[in-house]
Order: structure tokens, then sequence, then C-alpha cells
């Protein structure tokens, strides 16, 4: 397919804009310069999204980021970023998709420039649309997969931007473990929050753009495009406490707080919260019992329902009872260890530090942990772990 170049200049044509509406650009060579390229195939995508409904402004970058994929990726990359090339197609070849699709063109000069002749920067539908599914293509297998990061840039467009805005961070692994680490710790929410109560910040900033301001603003102490992704995720959730409570969950009691802040979650307005009852070591406790085996795992039972039903419940008694929980905080006792053990949970125990228990893992390992909370035992789970578990997921345990 033969594209012609548009010469210098046809920005400024007073001309340019009713000769659009007429069709009248491609048989008027003055526009032209003596340039031409050739692509394969230039199939019709959503050029602006900055109309309609939330859902119909996602389903149209949805679109557009498929098309791009598919069929202008092969397109020489210079080409593909060109002002000069995209503008060139559009006024020669798509002013009937153009003039369909985006009608009041025809009566406001202004959305002509806006849609049509926008200057080819972050700011523009199609730039970021080619950026996103270069990196995409170029870092993700498989067409769900690639769909599923699309989406996620979609949900985080507000940060998408700040991100290409600057030149630094256009790089394809940044984006990819940015938007991992997003999807892993479900903040798209959090970073589309606006930041209230900060009079030295603007009157519009939000979480995800002060992230990325900080890691601009950290530029180049910390490289951050060249950081794995588990470095990045520290960076990222340090940057993110300076905007945004991390104590606060995200879904299912996903806390996102470091060693230092976990005394704080056993005090309550200075208070500490003390249980109204004590538990009386005695008798057959689930320390003793072998009913946590992983036997039940192999058999293809429900676990959590399962072990629910095989704790033998703890007798309270008063003063006279042996504080299990304190004494576990000490160090005195190694039941809980030992139970971790058992079922092969690997642990980091920091009591003697002023720290926690605590035990590496993720959701999968909860079924394990959950019933020692008939016990007064509880674990919190930290996707980004801390110090302790060199920052991967993990469950500490914490006095409630």
């Amino acid at each position: 397919m033969e594209v012609k170049l548009l010469a210098k200049g046809y920005k400024t044509d007073d001309t340019l804009y009713q000769d659009f509406l007429e069709g009248k650009i491609s048989e008027k060579e003055d526009y032209f310069s003596k340039e031409v390229v050739y692509i394969r195939e230039a199939l019709d995508f959503p050029i602006y999204m900055g109309k309609g409904s939330e859902e119909e402004k996602k389903q149209d970058f949805l679109e557009a980021f498929q098309v791009i994929s598919h069929s202008y990726l092969n397109t020489d990359r210079d080409l593909l970023l060109d002002e000069t090339f995209w503008h060139s197609l559009l006024l020669t070849h798509k002013r009937e998709y153009i003039l369909q699709n985006y009608p009041d063109i025809r009566s406001e000069k202004s959305k002509f420039y806006n849609i049509v002749l926008k200057k080819f920067d972050w700011e523009n539908y199609i730039y970021k649309t080619i950026l996103g599914a270069q990196y995409i293509n170029d870092n993700i297998r498989g067409e769900d997969e690639r769909k599923r990061f699309y989406k996620l840039i979609i949900e985080n467009l507000d940060l998408y931007n700040y991100i290409i805005k600057y030149e630094i961070f256009r790089n394809d692994k940044f984006l990819v473990n940015i938007l991992s680490i997003i999807d892993e710790l479900q903040l798209s929410k959090v970073m589309k929050t606006k930041i209230k109560g900060r009079e030295d910040l603007g009157d519009d900033e939000r979480v995800g753009r002060r992230v990325i301001f900080e890691f601009n603003k950290s530029y180049p102490v910390v490289m951050s495009p060249m950081l794995d992704k588990e470095e990045l995720k520290r960076l990222f959730v340090e940057y993110l406490s300076y905007y945004y409570d991390i104590s606060q969950g995200y879904s299912h009691e996903e806390h996102l707080i470091d060693e230092m802040e976990i005394e704080k979650l056993s005090k309550e307005d200075g208070k500490a919260l003390v249980p109204n009852y004590e538990y009386s070591y005695q008798e057959k406790s689930f320390f003793e019992s072998n009913a946590f085996s992983r036997e039940g795992v192999d058999g293809g039972t429900d676990l959590k329902e399962d072990l629910k039903a095989q704790v033998v419940q703890p007798s309270i008694k008063g003063k006279e009872t042996i504080d299990l929980k304190e004494k576990i905080k000490s160090g005195e006792e190694d039941e809980l260890l030992a139970y971790l053990e058992e079922h092969n949970l690997e642990y980091v125990d920091r009591r003697s530090k002023g720290g926690s228990i605590w035990v590496i893992g993720d959701n999968r390992i909860e079924a394990y942990l959950k019933p020692l909370e008939d016990e007064g035992i509880r674990f919190r789970y930290k996707p980004v772990g801390g110090r302790a578990s060199k920052y991967r997921p993990a469950w500490f345990w914490y006095e409630r």
C-alpha cells in the first residue's frame, strides 16, 4: 500500500481542513513531498478515545491494541512512530472512516486538529496504543496473556500515560514489570485514587502518578528501568507508602506493611488490644494432634473445611491458665515452630530481635495457617513480604 508523505508546513495551510472535508487533499500535489512509503496494509482502528462512556473507551482501546498488534507492528519502527507518516495516512486513506466515527469534525475545526492532526507524543492515542502494543508483543507470549496486559494498560491508563511521558521509562520491561506488580497486588483502583489532604501537591494528583514521579526523581541514582521485578517491587511499595496508607487492605486482607509496622496492628488509639480471655494450654491442642498431616491434601478433600473440622478447640480458663500466645511471642514455647515444620512450611523466626515469625509462601498456604486462629494465633498475608522473607510473599504472626 502506497502512502504519499505530506510536505512541511501542511499543518498551517488554511485550506487543509476544508479540503479534507471535501475529499480534495489527494488530488492537490502541493500538499505532498516527493517521498513515498509502502506498508503491507492499513486496517481501520479507533484513533481517538476521548469520547463515549468508559466502557466504550475501553472497548475502543482494546480494538486498537489488537488491530495494531496484528496489522501494523511489522512496519519499520521509525516509520511507525513518525508523525508525518500517520498524518499522511489519516488524511489520504482514512477520511471516510474518520468522518463516520468522529462526525463532530464536520462542524468543529478544533476537533479536526485534536483528533486527526494531534501532536504525535504521549498524549496522542495512536502513539499510546503503538507503544503499548510493541512492548506487550515483545515481552508477552500468547494471545490471551497479551489481551490481559492490554486490559491492564487500559485499567491503569493514567499511570501508563505518566510512564510513557518520561523518556527514561519508555522501556518495555519496566512497563511490563510495573503492570505485573499492580496486578499481583491488586492496586489498579489505588493507582487512580485522588490524593487528599496534601496542600503541597496539585489539585488533581493521583497515587499512580506520584509513584512514577518518585521513580523519576530517584533517577539516575536508582536505575529503575534496569531493575528486575522483585527489586522494582520493593521500591514501588516504598514510593506507594509516601502517598497511600499501605496498611489498608486491598482485597482479602492483603496488607502491605513492613516489619517495623507490625506493632501498630496490636494497638488502637495508643492502647494495646488485650484478649478478654486466656487460652489454657492443656489437654490435646492442635500442636499435639496429628490431624493436620498433608494426607488430606492428596486425598482431594476440601482442605480448609477438613482442617477446620479437625481443630480441637482449646479450653478457656481464668487467671490460672498459661497464656500460650505470650510464650510463643517470647520464644519460650516451640510448639508453633514444630507445627510449621510438621507441614514443611518454611519460616523465619525474628522474635529474638523484637520481630515476628514469618512463614514463607503465598495464598496457597493459608489453609495451614487459618486453623491457628482458633488458638488465638493469627497470621497476616503480605504479598511483597519483608526484609525477613527477602521480599518473597509471606505471612507474619501478629497479636490482635
